[in-house]
């Protein structure tokens, strides 16, 4: 009797698992549940254990520059900053006392809590040290793009408010530039870090003298901190508001989903005037202690021999980087270093899989995520291709802050539903990613910019029920069937080429003083086998005009007044153009038929030549050489 009972017990649970393998295969849905289930349980515990530091940070209420000075006097001693191309290196104490010193002699010059100060420097411990020592005593920073010149840098400056400008030797030039076109007036108050010939600029590095801590400032968690400027929509740059807070969470969320340890030696090459170098990089020492290695900018040939030289563990990347690493001849030692975490993003999937068999590196952390929102994604599995996740479990979707919206493909509005509210995309859908905004949550929160009309224009209202808002990334994602989030595209008036954001509205205007062009766009187009998009200009002009002439001037232009990352690279000039209702030029249809000779209806091409800055013929053999990588001068 008990061996028929125990038969049928067995009998049961083979049917139960059974009837379970076959509801499983029967129901692809809730397999893909128990597929990502380890991974969302992850998720949800990193965001967890985020948010309870940055809960106990917020009861706190101090600013990022007193876990600084935290740091400086639990390890005084300790190394934490290297100079490659001047060999200096700086304890925690020798750097806080550079930053004193800055602190100390602003004061001393009056400026005082509340005023702005532009800092226009190269990577360097001085630039980590300016801003802390300046932070120390409630002045904001404003942290320039030192590519920028002439108009965008005196929009920059004005745009902060800045009451002066910081900057050092090599780059004085710019600053010359600028007054003597009339773009900066002669009354704004020059600092430079190190000696100069200049009969304007004060130079500080001899009277900076005092070490001490300086009087403590009115300030707090949410204080503002800095300015980082942003492309955003509309032209010129924007300087979005950055808190004590938010520099506290990017550093600390950043730091525990990549992986990092207080001990880590972090590899910095990306320009610490982006919130990719300055807060993910550098806050890795101001909130944690790390040990940076700091290189002015990147260099493909020597980034394995700094790595090894210096014995970095951790680096930071961007998909141009990514890309320049695989493309230098493989070596025996390729695969010899101490490199354990690279953290960035823009790796395409293309390249991400040889980047892990020919170097060796045992975590890659791909993110999104973006200076001033409050859309952000990490992917912690090793997905290729992926920079993040979104559940596909409903009970997470609901406390989701994240989410993909359906947008209409022509204008890139949202889609809404019969009661007005917006539509989230079901899995396999592509769709505009945002961020719902939640003021109580430092995690949500969007400051936004400077000017309130911009910081408008990046919300979008009546979301999921009527009166809450969300920041609007302006970016295109897939969400796939197993709840991967994956970059697309950029939507909108910017594209991003060489790591950073091109307004097309900014490098528009450049163009408008060229009086032989009748109408002229600007936008993105695809380069196979390049990550971002390369700016193109498509333009008309009027007749009689000598189009020779009119390219000079546009190049003329561009070199003048627009960073090199900015400088369109390829030109089109229209013979006949589709234009909409209110006679602008189509930039959609330009987009999709790009620099190709075959879609571009025998208008004349060309391409930029960096060397000889100069637009030149482009024909069918070079559009093979550019789209195969052969010309890779671009």
């Amino acid at each position: 009797m008990s061996i028929e009972l125990a038969h049928d017990k067995r009998t049961w649970l083979v049917a139960i698992a059974a009837a379970g393998a076959i509801s499983l295969w029967l129901f692809p849905h809730y397999r893909r549940l128990l597929y990502t289930f380890p991974r969302d349980v992850r998720a949800i515990s990193k965001l967890l254990y985020v948010k309870y530091i940055i809960g106990k940070a917020q009861k706190r209420n101090k600013p990022i520059t007193h876990y600084f000075v935290e740091i400086v006097n639990q390890n005084p001693d300790k190394i934490v900053v290297e100079e490659i191309e001047t060999g200096r290196k700086f304890t925690l104490k020798q750097l806080n006392e550079l930053a004193n010193q800055y602190a100390n002699y602003f004061l001393s010059k009056g400026y005082k809590q509340g005023d702005t100060v532009g800092v226009f420097l190269e990577n360097s411990a001085d630039y980590i040290a300016v801003w802390v020592g300046l932070a120390k005593v409630g002045i904001h920073t404003a942290w320039l793009n030192i590519n920028i010149k002439l108009e965008p840098l005196q929009h920059s400056i004005t745009s902060a408010n800045c009451k002066a400008v910081i900057t050092s030797k090599s780059l004085l030039h710019v600053i010359d530039e600028a007054r003597e076109a009339d773009c900066l007036s002669t009354d704004l108050p020059i600092f430079t870090i190190d000696q100069t010939n200049s009969t304007y600029a004060t130079d500080v590095s001899g009277v900076r003298t005092d070490i001490s801590e300086p009087p403590e400032a009115d300030i707090n968690f949410s204080s503002v901190l800095s300015y980082i400027y942003t492309s955003g929509t509309t032209g010129n740059p924007k300087p979005a508001v950055i808190k004590h807070f938010r520099y506290f969470w990017i550093s600390t969320l950043s730091g525990n989903v990549c992986g990092l340890r207080n001990d880590d030696t972090v590899y910095v090459f990306l320009p610490m005037y982006h919130s990719a170098g300055g807060i993910l990089g550098v806050g890795q020492l101001v909130a944690r202690g790390c040990k940076l290695v700091v290189r002015k900018k990147f260099s493909a040939s020597n980034f394995w021999l700094d790595v090894r030289k210096y014995n970095c563990t951790v680096s930071q990347y961007i998909g141009e980087v990514a890309r320049y690493l695989v493309a230098k001849k493989p070596s025996p030692e390729d695969s010899h270093h101490p490199l354990r975490v690279l953290y960035g993003n823009g790796l395409r999937k293309e390249i991400w899989q040889e980047l892990v068999d020919r170097f060796k590196v045992k975590r890659i952390s791909e993110f999104y995520g973006s200076t001033e929102g409050n859309a952000n994604a990490v992917n912690l599995d090793g997905t290729i291709g992926a920079c993040g996740v979104l559940p596909l479990p409903q009970w997470i979707q609901k406390h989701a802050t994240v989410a993909v919206l359906r947008i209409d493909k022509d204008s890139g509005e949202f889609l809404r539903n019969k009661e007005g509210l917006c539509i989230k995309c079901q899995p396999g859908e592509h769709g505009h990613l945002i961020g719902l905004i939640r003021a109580n949550d430092k995690l949500n929160s969007f400051e936004g910019y400077m000017n309130k009309q911009e910081t408008e224009k990046k919300l979008v209202r009546d979301v999921f029920v009527k009166g809450d808002v969300a920041f609007a990334s302006g970016d295109l994602f897939l969400w796939d069937e197993y709840g991967y989030l994956y970059f697309k595209d950029r939507l909108g008036d910017t594209y991003r080429w060489r790591g950073e954001n091109v307004s097309t509205t900014e490098v528009e205007s450049v163009l408008q003083p060229v009086k032989e062009i009748e109408d002229a766009v600007v936008y993105g187009v695809e380069v196979k086998g390049r990550e971002g998009r390369a700016g193109m200009i498509s333009a008309t002009v009027y007749d009689g005009v000598d189009v020779n002439t009119v390219i000079t001037h546009i190049a003329e232009r561009v070199v003048s007044r627009l960073p090199s990352y900015a400088i369109p690279l390829f030109l089109r000039i229209c013979k006949e153009v589709e234009r909409t209702g209110t006679y602008k030029l189509k930039k959609n249809v330009l987009r999709d038929q790009g620099f190709n000779p075959d879609e571009c209806d025998g208008d004349g091409l060309y391409y930029f030549d960096a060397a000889a800055k100069l637009y030149k013929k482009l024909d069918y053999q070079m559009y093979d050489e550019i789209q195969s990588g052969r010309y890779n001068k671009i």
